[in-house]
């Protein structure tokens, strides 16, 4: 029997943890979102709408801010950098514009960057850094997603990260690099395909795998249930499905549901870095920090 992976319930326990930590808060965190163009966009602007109402249910104020040029996208991001009322900057990707999204990720100041996908941020993810200031219980902040997908495991003792052999097929700078680094800090030998990897080494791997991650945005990419390792945690972080759910019945030990997905868990895991960037407010005063632009 394919036990469900409860992403509703697992995030359900850290959106309370959010919630007490920023009522014991003398000055509450605020968050900025910054949508590019959302008439492009209308995931985004779903997106963005859910966190907006989350931060209602948290007591989390939020500023909502739209873009609709590069320049003004730039700007808006340098004078929330500068503004000592913002705790956190949330973008949502892909921008889609002409400028890269990383390097839109490395204008955000890595102290208030609650995605974690600043270059600083990403870094000490390389290094297993898991404190800015551990005397203080300053935190670093890592990527949203990938974090997500980490603590949903990690809530099933049933899923052993140290020792599994873990297959990603995603290669983003959001998902599948910071997730690989992530199994790996915790004892999971990672492998990583993508869409450079040729059908029937991508079906090895997934044959092969304790642990099974997909993350393709493409509509069209399906994986093959039946090449799933009998006894195998399959997370399906796509919003429109990269494996038949129902086909994993009996096969998966545990499995992502259809209507219970993790993205849930990331925009629990965003707010969970707000706090963790509300906390390196004193850091701010003296911290040099690298921010392009």
């Amino acid at each position: 029997m394919t036990r469900p992976l409860d992403c509703r319930e697992i995030a359900a326990r850290y959106f309370d943890w959010v919630s007490r930590e920023v009522s014991g808060m003398r000055r509450r965190p605020r968050l900025a979102t910054v949508l590019f163009r959302p008439d492009q966009n209308p995931a985004s602007l779903k997106y963005r709408d859910l966190i907006v109402k989350d931060a209602a249910r948290l007591g989390v104020a939020v500023e909502a801010h739209e873009s609709d040029s590069e320049e003004s996208l730039l700007a808006m991001i340098r004078r929330l950098n500068a503004d000592r009322q913002v705790t956190g900057i949330m973008l949502f990707y892909p921008l889609r514009a002409a400028i890269h999204d990383e390097d839109v990720m490395d204008r955000v100041s890595p102290l208030k960057d609650v995605e974690g996908l600043h270059s600083a941020n990403l870094g000490f993810l390389v290094k297993y850094k898991r404190f800015l200031d551990e005397a203080r219980g300053i935190k670093c902040v890592v990527p949203a997603t990938a974090k997500a997908v980490v603590k949903a495991l990690q809530a099933y003792p049933e899923i052993p990260v140290s020792g599994a052999f873990a297959v990603i097929v995603n290669n983003s700078m959001r998902v599948g690099k910071p997730l690989g680094l992530m199994l790996e800090n915790l004892g999971a030998t990672v492998v990583k395909c993508y869409d450079k990897t040729p059908r029937p080494v991508l079906e090895s791997m997934v044959r092969q795998a304790d642990i099974l991650v997909t993350a393709v945005p493409d509509p069209a990419f399906k994986l093959d249930a039946s090449w799933v390792k009998p006894g195998a945690a399959v997370v399906d972080v796509s919003f429109q499905g990269n494996i038949d759910a129902a086909a994993l019945e009996g096969r998966a030990s545990f499995a992502t549901a259809a209507d219970n997905r993790i993205g849930v868990m990331t925009r629990a895991m965003t707010f969970v870095n707000l706090v963790y960037c509300a906390r390196n407010i004193p850091l701010r005063r003296t911290a040099r920090v690298p921010v392009l632009g």
